[in-house]
């Protein structure tokens, strides 16, 4: 039996750049998104034909159809920062960020470094800039963020240089992979800008692309297997060729998405779900459809959107949400649980039976699930007796960790819970010299009320 072909990314991943390339293309025209390709050797040799970087500035400009007459250009040399260059493969973490700046108010693009000195790490910075250029005349709102002009760039043909530098060699996972928003990315991993251009490929119908043998090995192989999972499904919300804006589509269109077999459809779907524009029982009924997914991207945004519904929408059916919510606090998986946990100690639905899962959490090893259930403990109005024991020992690893927003959080419930907070603590870190001024002094400086949870924690 032959086994299906699949993406290089999990959903997540995967949605989150089909949603920002949809968004870009509805901001910049899909057209942009169907330019050929240009190869690392035609972009560098349009610049060393003539050593101007004016004139590979307006090179760029014409490929993307975009005036760039009025975009200054300088060169300020800074301290060369922690670099490979061309970019490696082996331990070195190469560099940071591309030696350029782009500033929207003068239009201005300044280099770090000369050219000559590194054409591909110059070159790619000059075409991030202009790109950038592109996103802020057509008054893209997160055109600032390195994720959505990386996209940008590799999505409008102009990435063969990007795709030499490796600028993330490890992404850092936040345990809520929902919070897209709050938590933007800094340059897209060598997974994502694996999948992106095999989206380029896929979008102009390239079954072969003569470019992708240009690309770093590490990007040639997932490229491929993605290339082929998109020829083979067409499972994207992009599709520059169909130009069909979908972003502004009603609440009923986002509800048929969401019925999608595409995981990622799915999640877009769910992200856009609104208080308006369907019944109360529809949604609720689609809610505890999604929550009740085998996904667990899916139902990860499924439980970012009940808590965003039953805040906004009273009228969607509670029972049945609050107690699928539930049952997820005990959930296999613990990004789901430690999310669980937090929408219902934000919805203030923490019960008797949800109190004892919180407790067993403090004695976890998995930082966002003692963070889950410290939060969902601390709205409470008081704490069972035989609950503060191992609520006490989550403290005092917190302190000898150093980890002092957990430390913040725990001393605050403690005032919340406790008449004397402050004998309490002298009597629990006793023995701990070194911890007890510390955790008086955050008591000191707390406010007599919850902490708000942060969701990057």
């Amino acid at each position: 039996m032959f086994l299906k072909p699949k993406p290089n990314l999990p959903d997540i991943a995967k949605s989150r750049a089909e949603f920002y390339l949809q968004q870009i293309a509805e901001c910049v025209g899909f057209d942009r998104f169907m330019l050929p390709v240009v190869s690392r050797k035609t972009l560098l040799g349009v610049y060393e034909s003539e050593r101007d970087p004016n004139r590979f500035i307006e090179f760029v400009g014409e490929h993307l159809a975009h005036d760039v007459r009025d975009v200054r250009f300088r060169i300020v040399e800074e301290q060369p920062a922690n670099s490979c260059g061309s970019g490696c493969s082996g331990s070195c973490d190469g560099p940071s960020e591309l030696p350029g700046r782009y500033d929207a108010r003068e239009r201005s693009i300044t280099l770090g470094l000369e050219i000559d000195r590194d054409p591909t790490m110059g070159l790619a910075a000059l075409v991030n800039g202009v790109v950038s250029d592109l996103l802020h005349q057509n008054q893209y709102d997160s055109a600032h963020l390195p994720e959505r002009v990386d996209l940008a760039v590799i999505g409008m043909g102009l990435g063969m240089l990007r795709n030499q530098i490796s600028l993330v060699k490890r992404q850092a996972n936040n345990w809520d992979p929902t919070q897209w928003e709050l938590i933007p990315r800094p340059f897209l991993d060598c997974e994502s800008l694996a999948y992106v251009n095999a989206m380029v490929a896929w979008a102009r119908r390239d079954a072969k692309p003569d470019w992708a043998n240009d690309l770093p090995s590490d990007l040639k192989r997932p490229m491929r297997k993605s290339l082929k999972y998109l020829l083979k499904t067409s499972d994207s919300l992009f599709s520059p060729q169909v130009k069909r804006p979908v972003l502004a589509q009603s609440q009923q269109e986002w509800c048929e998405l969401a019925a999608s077999e595409s995981a990622s459809k799915q999640v877009i779907a769910i992200r856009h779900l609104a208080p308006d524009g369907i019944g109360d029982v529809q949604q609720g009924s689609l809610l505890l459809e999604k929550l009740r997914s085998a996904n667990v991207a899916i139902t990860l945004h499924a439980i970012a959107a009940t808590e965003r519904m039953m805040r906004q929408r009273p009228t969607v059916p509670r029972e049945p949400l609050l107690g699928e919510l539930r049952l997820l606090a005990d959930h296999r998986d613990d990004q789901v649980r430690a999310k669980a946990m937090c929408a219902l100690a934000s919805l203030g639905q923490v019960d008797e039976t949800t109190v004892e899962t919180a407790a067993l959490m403090l004695e976890e090893n998995i930082r966002h699930v003692v963070f889950a259930g410290v939060y969902a403990l601390s709205t409470l109005e008081s704490l069972q007796d035989h609950i503060l024991p191992p609520f006490d020992r989550c403290l005092v690893r917190a302190l000898r960790t150093c980890d002092y927003e957990l430390v913040d959080l725990c001393v605050t419930a403690y005032r919340h819970w406790l008449d004397d907070p402050q004998t309490h603590l002298q009597d629990l870190l006793r023995d701990s010299p070194e911890h007890l001024p510390i955790a008086l002094e955050v008591l000191q400086k707390v406010p007599n009320q919850l902490v708000q949870l942060r969701r990057g924690a």
